[in-house]
């Protein structure tokens, strides 16, 4: 890369971060808070989220919950606790961060680029609530099925079938997730000139086209590793702490690599039929 196209994007960044500085302080800011609150293990701190999710569960699959203070959402038949290490915060801190980051620098109008900021943190709020509903059913029903068959034995532990269905929902939920957020951004917060201009880019250029399928995947895939391997990866460094930490990670590698390697599939499948 020359240095004139360094010295480019070096002041593109500048511009960027000296129009939407405060936005992203505050969205840093808030995710910080949020992360330091969500460390308690009472869940009455943690109602606000667990509550509408225990509710959603309910609604989706019939499963009742009964609340226990201090602990959290309880369904004694199933034998399942829906505690506060399960409330999906971090999940929503990453898909509210991702919002943030991926599309506000596109956004011209300061007073949109905060009506983006408010849309992301409802949009991460509403959309945790319902991915994490899907992964507590399938967290209670695979696990049942599974045992039926007497297929929970040797490598494939009951840790290690709850970090594959954590990893495998998630993970495919940020993809779809980043999409509809796109969606949402092109339809309702750039000007309608500008998208006019990007219609007939990707009418007159396939490589566009090609490529904004491309960060499609690549972008949530960044977000999800840094916010659930790299980050931790640095913790376990600065603790010295590598316990379990290698197993969990090439699961976590390997479940995001199969669902990108069906995502670019069924894309291509897509294609040879158009």
């Amino acid at each position: 890369m020359k240095s004139t196209q360094v010295k480019t994007i070096i002041e593109n960044a500048i511009n960027i971060l000296k129009k939407d500085w405060p936005i992203y302080l505050m969205a840093l800011l808030i995710s910080a808070v949020i992360k330091y609150f969500c460390r308690v293990t009472d869940s009455d701190a943690l109602k606000w989220i667990l509550t509408p999710t225990a509710r959603w569960v309910s609604v989706l699959s019939g499963i009742p919950f009964e609340y226990i203070p201090h602990m959290g959402y309880v369904n004694h038949y199933h034998r399942f606790l829906f505690a506060p290490a399960c409330s999906g915060t971090r999940f929503m801190l990453l898909t509210f961060l991702m919002c943030i980051f991926s599309f506000l620098y596109q956004i011209e109008d300061r007073r949109k680029g905060y009506l983006w900021f408010v849309f992301s943190a409802v949009f991460a709020y509403v959309t945790t609530i319902f991915v994490n509903s899907l992964r507590i059913i399938a967290s209670i029903y695979i696990p049942i099925r599974l045992e039926a068959r007497n297929l929970i034995d040797g490598w494939l532990t009951p840790d290690r079938l709850h970090t594959l269905i954590g990893t495998g929902i998630y993970f495919s939920s940020l993809l779809i997730i980043y999409m509809l957020a796109g969606f949402i951004y092109r339809h309702m917060f750039i000007k309608s000139e500008n998208q006019c201009a990007v219609q007939s880019e990707n009418h007159a250029d396939k490589t566009l086209e090609d490529s904004k399928k491309l960060r499609a995947i690549i972008v949530p895939s960044f977000w999800y590793l840094l916010i659930v391997l790299a980050l931790p990866f640095l913790s376990r460094l600065y603790h010295n702490d590598w316990s379990g930490f290698g197993q969990y990670a090439v699961l976590i590698i390997c479940t995001c690599s199969g669902i990108t390697l069906i995502t670019l599939m069924l894309y291509l499948i897509r294609i040879r039929r158009h």
